[in-house]
């Protein structure tokens, strides 16, 4: 049952009056439909914005701020609270700073306030290398992973056989798959993609033979499993009998779990804690109505330690494109792989192999004799030219060269 917000009352002039945390998060709903993707904001989007703002409304309550009359510098205050109480990393933040300057966007846009008190809302400035936060299997990884896939020919067993596949190989995201439908299957002659919709773009992936052959085993399980298939049928689905959703597409989180098993199966992945914290940051409620304590600070030997890969279903998109990179495809086929609007982004990848596999010190260090041997084989052919020249005809200077490289080169 959500709190009413009885003390957070608009401006008289403001109308219709929101006066608890269900009104502002079904105003922001309602905006998010009719502004964002010109008017078809995606589902996934709009239920991650609102449970943001829920946040920082369970925040407002519980500091005794009326959100349409929060100043920039209260503002700061909940950044503060995001940065030390609840640890966030500075990506989240960004995210959820970009969230309330678009919560507050669409209250200046209905008249609740008269500027966005989050307009100059910054996050934390962070120095970090950004092929750091690029987590992905090495060959040997993705090989053991693609083994310990089922190989019976069951709707479920094919199912998660082209689910991972797709996503390590092909790099397709989880919102991809959790998308896609049978009307989507392209045939270009023997060819067969897939037409992929994601943040307001449309791709082809081109499937390889392999992943064409096992995508029509796929479906040709499901039909003869009684499954009658239309364009608008999803391709992956919930197969689990006990799961009330069966035969409804997959959900991301699902897709997730999916990869996660997979991952503990070959031992790249840990089993989930319980009670994780990530779960009490979004109450936001004070330390006594169980706000999560706040971690105890690490010692500054451990704050240097290396930390383990955090694996990930969005690992495997960087499985894909890492390898790919590595194996030798151009920028631009791994950009047209992965759907990158930007190039900059695909750079990453190529970072990541180049920092190590061609590095330019290589060529100093590990070619040294090399080099000596180039530099001796000039001072000889330069010695040379200089003893066919007529001593008489000698400058002072060719006369000194010539005594240097004598002794270089005896």
């Amino acid at each position: 049952m959500v709190a009413p917000m009885s003390s957070l009352i608009s401006s008289p002039d403001a109308k219709p009056v929101l006066q608890t945390t269900t009104a502002y998060l079904d105003f922001f709903e309602e905006f998010l439909e009719n502004h964002v993707g010109e008017g078809s904001a995606a589902s996934d989007t709009v239920r991650t914005y609102r449970c943001h703002v829920k946040q920082f409304l369970q925040w407002c309550q519980n500091n005794t701020i009326n959100p349409i009359e929060a100043t920039f510098n209260q503002l700061t205050r909940f950044r503060h609270w995001l940065v030390k109480e609840q640890e966030y990393q500075t990506v989240t933040i960004s995210l959820k700073l970009t969230i309330l300057r678009r919560f507050y966007d669409g209250l200046l846009e209905h008249g609740y306030v008269v500027i966005n008190p989050a307009l100059r809302l910054k996050p934390p400035t962070e120095v970090k290398d950004p092929a750091a936060s690029i987590n992905y299997l090495e060959n040997e990884e993705m090989n053991r992973l693609l083994d310990s896939l089922p190989v019976e020919n069951t709707v479920h067993g094919l199912r998660d056989r082209l689910l991972i596949s797709l996503m390590v190989l092909q790099g397709c995201r989880t919102v991809d798959l959790h998308r896609v439908c049978v009307g989507d299957i392209v045939k270009n002659g023997k060819n067969v993609g897939l037409r992929i919709f994601s943040k307001r773009h449309l791709r082809i992936v081109p499937l390889t033979p392999l992943l064409a052959k096992l995508l029509q085993r796929y479906l040709r399980a499901r039909r003869k499993a009684g499954e009658r298939l239309q364009n608008e049928t999803p391709i992956f689905i919930s197969v689990a009998y006990n799961n009330k959703n069966i035969g409804f597409p997959l959900s991301r989180r699902s897709i997730r779990r999916i990869v996660d098993k997979y991952l503990q199966g070959i031992g790249l992945k840990e089993l989930p804690r319980k009670n994780s914290k990530k779960m009490k940051r979004l109450t936001g409620l004070p330390e006594n109505n169980n706000l999560p304590v706040k971690a105890q600070k690490s010692t500054r030997l451990s704050r240097h330690k290396q930390k383990p890969r955090k694996l990930s279903a969005h690992s495997l998109r960087h499985t894909a494109g890492t390898l790919a990179m590595r194996a030798g495809a151009s920028l631009r086929q791994v950009q047209d792989l992965l759907g990158h609007t930007d190039p900059k982004t695909t750079m990453i990848y190529a970072h990541i192999g180049d920092r190590w596999s061609h590095n330019p010190a290589l060529l100093l260090s590990g070619n040294q004799p090399e080099l000596e041997e180039n530099i001796m084989r000039r001072f000889q052919k330069l010695q040379q030219s200089l003893k066919r020249i007529d001593p008489f005809n000698l400058t002072l200077n060719e006369e000194e060269t010539l005594r240097i490289l004598e002794t270089i080169c005896a």
